[in-house]
């Protein structure tokens, strides 16, 4: 199953020749690529091109392949030679470094096949099976990886390899240049690929291999045909219900036999501490899991469960019941003149202005009254800050949406986000709940994938409300205690959210937005708030 989930198409390219030729330091983008652990690793997002793979066929396949059977049009063999085609020097032109390599990381290649790299393994996991590479030198000037083939492994067990590696316009891709070398001297020797244009040429005939961050490949979030809802991070699958919510903390992922591995959060209203296990796969374009398992006692025991049979998910499978659709849900913003809107905010407290706002816009009065629609006609909160809005008469839980915030952004994609607290007293608040499903940090004027923003102000553009339903408080415990009454909302705050990453959003991950963004408008900019259902 492709990363995307919309496309199942797969690329062929057989490719295995030397290429030589070395390329400078300078082609390397350092600011973007130096991943400290599995998770911040380059994320990029183009097309497939023609590159080395980890299994060979005879004839061309829907799948990658590691060593080509054909000879590339282009070289005199399909594979590299035992003997370097220059005098091989005894020792590299530099000593490898001392330093952690600089890869190390989880990724995801064009071909469906998983990478991870460690300070000692390559390991590339396909349909076709494992391959396992035991590293036993690297250098992160010259970018090449030195690495003896498991003795288990199907092709070449105990050769050695030589994996050059290259970052070029914030992406990262590798070219495995020897995988059957006799010696790790003979590997070392191999020359290097050709770094000068990866996307496209310089492993042998071929463009080199492109490496994607390897997330979970169903983040999102997603509704049931009963009313069920899911919101799938990179680490936790949360799932609200009136029944109580059921938080999933992800520990291990697989995108290629598509299937998670969940520790139970200890407040789990059935299974506290347990772990589950959830099977994923897409038939007929629909998208279907099914939790085998949620009473594990064991993280290998989840792991160990079978598999659900995935033949026919739309009837059967999931044990003896068919598998659970999830429905993408796709949120939509309320225009500022629509004939929804009853009221607006008539009145604020509390405003507590954050880093970075110059004094003229410092204007808690703007937010009053009806959404203008433009950059200017707002209140800056800055950076932490915050303010609260009151009404003339109380918001109350009725059918849909309740009320409505307006922002400022001047596209759909610079979105500056604020979380959302509601009161009946102005005392007692209580928070929506908030998502952020995005991966990277935004730079200050960087943009957002906002469908990956879910319970945050400030998701649409200007103009446009970003809508919040008083019904998803129920359950709360300062609503369960009466501390908050639903049928009789007065007061609404906007809190300004620091996106660099330290605040966290309701299921742990950190939060986003561009940051920083200067020293005089710092921070969200409010609009208006606009009630949908209005106390009689």
């Amino acid at each position: 199953m492709k990363k995307t989930l919309s496309y199942l198409a797969v690329i062929l390219v057989l490719v295995f020749a030397v290429s030589c030729g070395n390329s400078s330091k300078n082609d390397k983008d350092t600011t973007d690529t130096e991943p400290a652990d599995d998770t911040d690793v380059v994320d990029t997002d183009t097309e497939p091109t023609g590159e080395p793979t980890d299994e060979p066929t005879d004839e061309p396949t829907d799948e990658p392949t590691d060593e080509p059977t054909d000879e590339p049009t282009d070289e005199p063999t399909g594979e590299p030679t035992e003997e370097p085609t220059e005098e091989p020097t005894e020792e590299p032109t530099e000593e490898p470094t001392e330093e952690t390599l600089e890869i190390i990381g989880r990724y995801m290649d064009d071909f469906d096949t998983s990478h991870i790299i460690t300070e000692t393994e390559w390991r590339s996991r396909s349909s076709y099976g494992t391959s396992l590479y035991h590293i036993s030198q690297y250098d992160n000037e010259q970018d090449f990886i030195i690495a003896q083939n498991d003795s288990e492994k199907s092709w070449d067990p105990d050769k050695w390899s030589r994996f050059d590696y290259t970052v070029k316009n914030g992406a990262v891709y590798y070219c495995q240049t020897a995988y059957n070398a006799e010696t790790e001297e003979a590997a070392l020797a191999t020359p290097a690929a050709d770094k000068t244009d990866p996307a496209n040429s310089g492993c042998g005939g071929y463009a080199w291999t492109k490496l994607h961050k390897d997330v979970v490949e169903i983040i999102g979030r997603y509704a049931e045909a009963w009313g069920g809802n899911h919101i799938i991070s990179n680490t936790a699958w949360f799932m609200p219900s009136e029944y109580g919510d059921s938080l999933f903390h992800i520990t291990q992922y697989d995108s290629v036999d598509n299937f998670l591995i969940a520790h139970n959060d200890a407040t789990h209203p059935w299974a506290p501490d347990k772990w589950s296990r959830f099977d994923y796969t897409e038939k007929d374009g629909k998208l279907y899991y099914c939790q085998i398992t949620y009473t594990a006692e064991t993280e290998a025991e989840a792991l160990a469960t079978d598999t659900a049979d995935r033949t026919d998910p739309a009837n059967s499978g999931c044990a003896t019941y068919p598998w659970t659709e999830l429905i993408a849900v796709v949120e939509e913003p309320i225009d500022k003149d629509d004939a929804k809107i009853v009221a607006w905010a008539t009145g604020y407290e509390n405003y507590i202005v954050g880093e970075g706002v110059a004094e003229s816009w410092q204007t808690p009065e703007k937010a009053l009254g009806k959404a203008v629609g433009d950059s200017y006609d707002v209140v800056v909160l800055g950076d932490g800050g915050s303010i609260v809005l009151t009404f003339a008469k109380p918001i109350t839980d009725g059918e849909g949406a309740d009320f409505a915030v307006f922002e400022n952004s001047f596209n759909d994609g610079f979105l500056e986000l604020g979380t959302v607290e509601v009161s009946s007293d102005g005392e007692h608040f209580v928070a929506f709940d908030h998502f952020y499903l995005g991966l990277e940090k935004i730079g200050g004027t960087g943009s957002h994938d906002s469908s990956l923003i879910w319970g945050f102000a400030g998701k649409f553009r200007q103009g446009k409300g970003t809508m919040f339903d008083l019904a998803d408080l129920e359950g709360k415990p300062e609503v369960e205690e009466g501390l908050v009454d639903l049928e009789a909302i007065t007061h609404v705050k906007i809190v300004d959210v620091i996106g660099d990453g330290s605040q966290l959003d309701s299921i742990g991950d950190p939060i986003y937005d561009p940051h920083p963004t200067g020293d005089i408008s710092a921070g969200f900019d409010l609009d208006a708030i606009a009630v949908i259902n209005e106390k009689e």
